[in-house]
């Protein structure tokens, strides 16, 4: 007896102080118990089911089929023997007595099967009687029905004929009897069947129905007391710590509860933040002095609380500011940016950094500020607030504006130098163009002369004029590259652009099978340059990676907007080969004139691209693809400066 409470107490303690799962698993195996007592019900019962069908199928309906089969042959030997009567056929007298073997099978088969069950014992008793008088019947039926031709004259074989006709009757009636009363037992068996059959299942579902609210009330009450119960005391803590209440320390459980575990953990936690949780006062002390301008925002875009500085920086008190919709203290012609790169992913619960926007002073002032924005939510996941700081960058655009303005100066500077080497390189190609031109006609003529009468001079002849045709090509290039330049700006699509570079490299593409991919990334934005130049540039790269590359290889021609958010956003043209890409020693001196690794070239070609992109206000940069090959990169202003010589 004690060590039955004892298992019982030791089941007890596991249950209320055992892990999360165990608790889990114990609220499983009520509902699995629940199942498989309900589950050997409903297999009891149909086992029950089966072996009464088993015993309909193998006695009952046997028996119901054999003396049905016994009745009708019965009747067909009865039959005959009145036609062999009544004609005096011997022949229907001998097929009748053919008949009675199968008639003693049948009453052999029946007897059989009613001698194992033990149900009809007094149907096994008639049976066999009815098989006895009908061995009496036979014997007498063979003797008298096959000779037909003496009873008329024999007055001892009509009494035998009447004995048979009275035995025939008795036997028929029997058979008869025997016959329905089977056929009944089999009907009302299928009846019982059937009752029982809708008996069982109602019972079964209200078993189920049964053991599953059971289940369920067990269940619930050890979820209750073992799970739910120690979560809502958590929860009470966490009620009475947000209002700053006594949390009391938990009763101690075992190291296994995770839930006991949790709500120590937590008291632990209360008791550290009582220790480090700065006050009120504190918090607003590091606002007042943030060295940003800090905005708290409602939902609906609100101003509800701003810092000193934020004040001080747009020139109103914090009462004129609170109320105030954010929008409305940016400058007009950024609203549009403002509203698409920070108000709609903050709605959207996502952070922003370091947007560039101009707010305005009470007097319409505008100051460049960088925007960031963060969402704090509530307890259901709402948007709460949303905290903007806004970094006063006045000085630094003033120092960008000094950058540029040196930037601007020093490519004038650089204009006046190349006008001044334009027209020298101008006089020069103006003296060196009569000589070359006076060769190229003098070879003509010496070619028409010689025709194909000396090969080896006609050869050199041709060597002479491709070679005067590069130092003229080369002239032409010095001319371009010393020659300042005017910017004719006007709005040009980045499609227009690829569509007049493949007309001027339509033939070194095809000679070589080259395949050129777009990725047009720009769609419809529109970038104020020289139509002309930028076409001349982005000719000579793409020139450059048709040279460069094997044949049937392909180029790709890629544009952007630059990542970086700006108010002023740049585009990014990029012209990637299949080549051997760029010799590491000499990458520095990539776009120097004169520099050039490929046979027959002058050197010129990227110097006057970047001639050309840094006009622009660009940039233009050279370097190794990751996956082969070299990449050359664009980046312009969408918006270019207009620069002319000093």
């Amino acid at each position: 007896m004690a060590d039955k409470k004892e298992t019982h107490k030791t089941i007890a303690g596991l249950f209320r102080s055992g892990s999360i799962r165990s608790k889990v698993w114990t609220c499983v195996l009520i509902a699995l118990v629940g199942y498989f007592i309900a589950t050997l019900s409903s297999f009891y019962s149909n086992s029950r089911q089966a072996a009464r069908l088993n015993h309909l199928q193998k006695v009952e309906m046997p028996l119901a089929l054999l003396s049905d089969q016994a009745l009708q042959a019965y009747k067909d030997q009865i039959e005959k023997y009145e036609n062999a009567f009544l004609t005096g056929e011997a022949d229907q007298a001998v097929q009748g007595n053919r008949l009675s073997s199968r008639i003693i099978e049948l009453f052999e088969e029946m007897s059989e099967i009613a001698k194992d069950a033990s149900v009809f014992r007094q149907e096994t008793d008639k049976i066999s009687a009815l098989m006895a008088q009908y061995n009496d019947f036979s014997s007498l039926a063979a003797e008298v029905y096959l000779s037909t031709q003496a009873i008329e004259t024999s007055i001892a074989l009509q009494k035998k004929v009447q004995q048979l006709g009275s035995m025939q009757t008795d036997i028929l009636t029997d058979l008869r009897h025997l016959a329905q009363y089977f056929t009944d037992k089999v009907e009302n068996e299928l009846e019982e069947q059937r009752r029982n059959a809708q008996v069982n299942t109602l019972f079964l579902g209200v078993l189920f129905v049964v053991v599953l609210i059971t289940a369920i009330l067990i269940s619930h009450g050890f979820a209750s007391r073992q799970l739910i119960e120690p979560l809502a005391r958590i929860q009470n803590m966490v009620r009475l710590f947000a209002k700053n209440a006594e949390v009391y320390r938990p009763p101690l459980g075992s190291d296994k509860d995770e839930i006991n575990n949790l709500a120590l953990s937590f008291w632990e936690m209360t008791q550290e933040l009582k220790e480090t949780m700065v006050s009120r006062d504190y918090v607003d002390s590091i606002i007042k002095n943030m060295s940003g301008s800090l905005m708290v925002l409602t939902p609906n875009l609100q101003l509800s609380k701003v810092n000193a500085k934020t004040a001080s920086l747009l020139e109103r008190s914090e009462d004129q500011l609170l109320g105030l919709r954010i929008t409305e203290l940016v400058c007009e012609e950024m609203r549009p940016l403002f509203q698409d790169k920070a108000l709609a992913p903050l709605r959207k619960g996502e952070d922003v950094a370091n947007l560039e926007i101009c707010l305005l002073k009470k007097d319409g002032v505008q100051i460049p500020v960088l925007f960031s924005g963060s969402v704090m939510r509530n307890a259901d996941n709402s948007i709460n607030a949303l905290i903007c700081v806004a970094n006063d960058i006045t000085e630094r655009k003033k120092t960008e504006q000094v950058l540029r303005k040196n930037e601007i100066e020093r490519a004038l500077a650089q204009t006046a130098s190349l006008a001044r080497i334009g027209e020298l390189t101008s006089s020069i190609a103006h003296e060196m163009r009569n000589p070359l031109s006076s060769i190229n006609m003098n070879i003509k003529t010496i070619q028409q002369e010689l025709g194909d009468a000396n090969p080896a001079f006609h050869e050199l002849a041709t060597i002479a004029q491709e070679q005067s045709r590069r130092l003229e090509n080369m002239l032409n290039d010095l001319l371009n590259y010393g020659r300042p330049l005017t910017l004719q700006i006007r709005p040009t699509s980045f499609s227009a652009l690829v569509e007049a570079t493949f007309n001027a490299i339509a033939r070194p593409r095809d000679e070589k099978k080259i395949t050129i991919k777009v990725h047009d990334n720009l769609g419809d934005t529109l970038l104020e340059i020289d139509r002309e130049l930028m076409i001349r540039a982005l000719t000579n790269l793409v020139l450059n990676a048709i040279q460069w590359s094997p044949e049937e290889s392909t180029i790709a021609i890629a544009s952007r907007l630059s990542s970086t958010i700006s108010a002023h956003d740049q585009a990014i043209i990029e012209v990637r080969d299949c080549g051997p890409g760029l010799d590491s020693s000499k990458s520095h001196r990539l776009f120097q004139p004169f520099m050039t690794s490929r046979p027959g070239g002058t050197g010129l070609g990227l110097a006057n691209v970047r001639k050309i992109v840094e006009y622009h206000g660009g940039s233009v940069t050279g370097c190794n693809h990751a996956e082969g090959g070299a990449l050359f990169t664009i980046t312009i202003p969408i918006t270019s400066p207009h620069l002319s010589p000093a």
